[in-house]
């Protein structure tokens, strides 16, 4: 079991939620179970979690949520911390009892073996003398950006008359409705849509309610979306807050417009600015209302303006923070296995091969019959010349290494169930077998086969041509 340390309140709003859910979804994906732990929790937290098939403990504080670790510690494999209230003090706690990943954007001092810093343009030196666990790594920058998959697809239209307007789910604030009513005098001449995501747990909500009904201005409010793929398809300029949330709309590709509302954003947005990305406008307190109209009116107004400002957003955010995430993480919870194949494993074994596309890319496509695949098994079980070994990760069979030993080298496959196939799972296999048996090994790959080319490649394999890669062994 993985455990989740973090809050969502209307106080606070949604965005460690979100992001740590993002991670929490590829754990599931590998059969590992997710706990959050929070002080808090309502009935979309529930609902949420529940649709996600996570877990949910609630703890009214800190004291409380460490019994509760220290209680379950045989089940707990690693902790997640996504909480600015979780000092040193704490996570030193915990980290004496887990592996401990620390989710962090403002440089603070921490007990942890992974820290991840999604913060643009974050360097290392931040964290210099920060980080009291000498071996700590970190994972920093926007190269670790925490995208949700379901934005994989989603791209802005480009529609500039249509501006999504996004201060947080609960925006507690109300800094929606402040910047609505500075745009109203000017922008309700202009045709344009305003769109405003807000969550029925909103403070402001009823106060956003009356002004919309009273506005000349075309506003259309958006209560409790599960995500925003819809808005960020639908419009082409965002003004929100250099958050978390700001690096989802770089990637489905709006024009923003930052506006900050908490301080430690100030950094964010500036950094954003300068390299000609956003448009910053600094605090919310200290916003110049004329220049703010001015310059939505060129975005409008303006073609060529907005394409200027997308060329220098593009492929900035790639979607595969989690993913390499991830794949730093899985160590944490478990290594890799390898045993020799049993009598028992023949009925898993026979599934894997049934599954779409398993043997694709093997010299045999054919998939074989339940009876034909006993008698191979069969025959692999008793020869001198094939060895199978299963890979296992977290008490789980994942895939399996085959060796079949021809004039002393060992032709080598491999086998990674669909689910667990992208994250580093099949080199980590392999590299365990080339590092413990110091021999030659040959393996046969199909031209069209990319992701096993580089996958031998990785582990030192070289190409010798018609398909075969040869590693030898070190003298």
């Amino acid at each position: 079991m993985i455990v989740i340390i973090c809050d969502a309140t209307k106080e606070i709003g949604y965005g460690h939620l979100k992001r740590c859910l993002v991670l929490a979804s590829f754990y599931r994906q590998l059969s590992v179970s997710v706990t959050f732990l929070m002080r808090h929790d309502s009935k979309i937290i529930k609902d949420i979690l529940s649709s996600e098939k996570m877990g949910l403990v609630v703890r009214s504080n800190h004291k409380k949520a460490l019994s509760y670790l220290d209680k379950n510690k045989i089940q707990i494999k690693l902790v997640i911390i996504d909480h600015y209230e979780v000092g040193p003090d704490i996570e030193e706690e915990i980290f004496k009892m887990f592996p401990v990943l620390v989710i962090d954007d403002l440089c603070r001092p921490h007990w942890c073996n992974l820290l991840v810093d999604q913060t643009f343009k974050r360097d290392k030196c931040q964290y210099d003398k920060k980080l009291y666990y000498p071996l700590t790594r970190t994972l920093l920058g926007i190269e670790f950006t925490l995208i949700d998959p379901i934005y994989e697809t989603v791209r802005s239209n480009g529609d500039q008359s249509n501006i999504l307007i996004t201060f947080g789910a609960t925006d507690p604030e109300n800094r929606a409705l402040q910047l609505l009513e500075i745009l109203e005098n000017k922008m309700s001449k202009k045709d344009v849509v305003f769109h405003l995501p807000l969550s029925s747990l909103s403070p402001c909500l009823d106060e956003v309610k009356k002004f919309i009904c009273q506005s000349k201005m075309d506003i259309r409010l958006y209560q409790d979306l599960s995500d925003l793929s819809l808005l960020y398809e639908k419009s082409g300029i965002a003004i929100g807050a250099p958050g978390t949330s700001l690096l989802e709309r770089i990637y489905c590709g709006l024009i923003n417009i930052t506006v900050v509302v908490a301080q430690n954003q100030e950094e964010v947005g500036q950094k954003f600015s300068d390299q000609g990305m956003t448009l910053h406008f600094g605090g919310i307190h200290n916003l110049d209302f004329s220049k703010l109209i001015k310059t939505l009116e060129h975005l409008i107004d303006s073609q060529s303006y907005r394409k200027e400002l997308q060329k220098k957003t593009l492929g900035l955010v790639d979607g595969k923070g989690a993913l390499r995430i991830i794949k730093k993480s899985i160590p944490l919870i478990d290594s890799i296995k390898l045993r020799s194949a049993k009598k028992n494993d023949l009925k898993v074994l026979c599934q894997w091969q049934q599954n779409k596309g398993a043997r694709q890319h093997f010299k045999n496509t054919a998939i074989p019959s339940k009876q034909e695949h006993q008698i191979w098994f069969g025959h692999v079980l008793s020869s001198k010349d094939i060895v199978l070994m299963i890979i296992e990760w977290n008490n789980k069979p994942i895939g399996y290494i085959r060796l079949n030993i021809q004039l002393k080298k060992n032709e080598i496959s491999i086998l990674i169930i669909p689910e667990f196939q992208g994250f580093g799972f099949a080199k980590a296999g392999l590299k365990k077998i080339v590092d413990d048996n110091s021999q030659d090994y040959i393996a046969f790959v199909k031209p069209e086969n990319k992701a096993s080319i580089q996958l031998f490649k990785s582990v030192g394999f070289q190409h010798i041509g018609k398909g075969e890669y040869i590693l030898n062994a070190v003298s």
